[in-house]
């Protein structure tokens, strides 16, 4: 698998399910800053309801729903066997890209487990072998290691490094810059109270 960051906001996107995953990836991608989304549901819970707002379509979608906005982005969540094969076919058809919820071989793309700090995201994937443990693991450093802190760490560097770029410093200083501003701040200096000394 190929991690990439992928600008969703004004890429057209669809949801088809009605439950907990729908409801799970439409929060995703609001807080991913997704601005065209289309959600199809027969029979959509209020969550999902209240998150797809005037995108909810009460029904499932048509191949021509997918010729027509061209989706880039699609996802499939807990409905019939035949209805995914579908609508795996046609996203493919205009060239999306599809993840079925919890059927890793019709997927082209995995739900990491997300932690962001403002400007800072950290994912952690397993290639949809086990995506609790990818929850386990992003809880682990949202609770021990990055902190609401970093939010503003962020925010504190990138005005430097702008400054830094504005001068014209070659990257190779960017780069000694930025690691030392880190070292010196001692953002990385992680208690060992952290470290599970029974499982080296």
């Amino acid at each position: 698998m190929l991690p990439v960051m992928l600008n969703v906001a004004k890429t057209p996107v669809a949801v088809v399910g009605n439950g907990f995953a729908a409801a799970q990836r439409l929060g995703i991608l609001q807080t991913s800053g997704a601005e065209n989304v289309t959600t199809f549901a027969t029979a959509p819970e209020p969550n999902v309801v209240e998150l797809a707002g005037d995108g909810l379509r009460r029904r499932l979608p048509s191949e021509i729903d997918f010729q027509r906005a061209k989706y880039g982005v699609v996802y499939v969540c807990d409905i019939e066997e035949s209805d995914t094969l579908a609508i795996v076919e046609w996203s493919h058809a205009v060239g999306a890209f599809v993840n079925v919820h919890d059927r890793q071989d019709l997927c082209d793309f995995h739900m990491p487990a997300i932690l962001r700090r403002g400007n800072l995201q950290v994912t952690v994937s397993t290639d949809g072998k086990v995506a609790g443990l990818s929850r386990i693991l992003r809880d682990f450093l949202r609770d021990q290691i990055l902190g609401p802190e970093w939010a503003e760490r962020v925010n504190e560097l990138g005005a430097h490094r702008a400054d830094w770029v504005s001068k014209g410093l070659p990257f190779a200083e960017l780069r000694s810059r930025v690691d030392g501003y880190v070292d010196r701040a001692g953002w990385l200096n992680v208690s060992s109270k952290h470290i599970d000394h029974d499982h080296r």
